[in-house]
């Protein structure tokens, strides 16, 4: 089984996510039987973080709509893989509230490209954004390989195993990896 493919969370010593009572994570458009996985990767992700109050909103879009956004928020008419909007005025204590949009095709686009499961991948654009929205960020070296370091460590936890780094020599940042745009509405 390759280590982008979700192993049973009994083999991988996985626990699943409980949601805080005081943190809410709702999704839209998600692919028939990856709603719990899309909810227990942000939830894992935001608690790992120490967040565990709050609301995200995570929609998973097609390239149309990724092409839309990723022009009005960032001036890219590209796809992007992922899109992540922090709606905090003022990031006061371990509070988020931000919105994350997630395309579909990239995922599938990308895991025909790395050899690995399109399902990992997309969960991968989810803890991506979530961290996002924890004060992560990906633009020096260093930040970069912290960044991608916890998406790996969140989605083995989860049983999907590392995906970013999966026996790869190592991705390396693309134009179509991500923005983030701060206060966004």
């Amino acid at each position: 089984m390759s280590a982008r493919r979700r192993t049973s969370p009994a083999r991988a010593g996985s626990t699943q996510p409980r949601e805080p009572a005081d943190l809410i994570v709702t999704v839209m458009n998600a692919p028939k039987g990856l709603l719990g996985d899309i909810r227990d990767a942000a939830v894992a992700t935001l608690t790992s973080q120490r967040y565990a109050r709050g609301r995200v909103h995570i929609t998973i879009i097609g390239d149309a709509e990724m092409k839309r956004q990723h022009f009005r928020w960032m001036n890219d008419g590209t796809t992007t893989d992922v899109l992540t909007f922090d709606l905090r005025d003022e990031p006061i204590g371990r509070r988020v509230d931000g919105e994350i949009l997630v395309c579909l095709p990239e995922a599938r686009r990308a895991a025909r490209e790395h050899g690995g499961d399109w399902r990992a991948e997309l969960l991968l654009y989810v803890v991506h954004g979530c961290l996002h929205l924890c004060g992560h960020d990906d633009h020096s070296a260093a930040e970069y390989k912290r960044m991608h370091a916890a998406e790996d460590r969140i989605l083995a936890k989860l049983g999907w195993g590392a995906v970013f780094s999966s026996g790869e020599t190592g991705r390396r940042p693309s134009k179509r990896r991500g923005g983030r745009r701060e206060g966004a509405k």
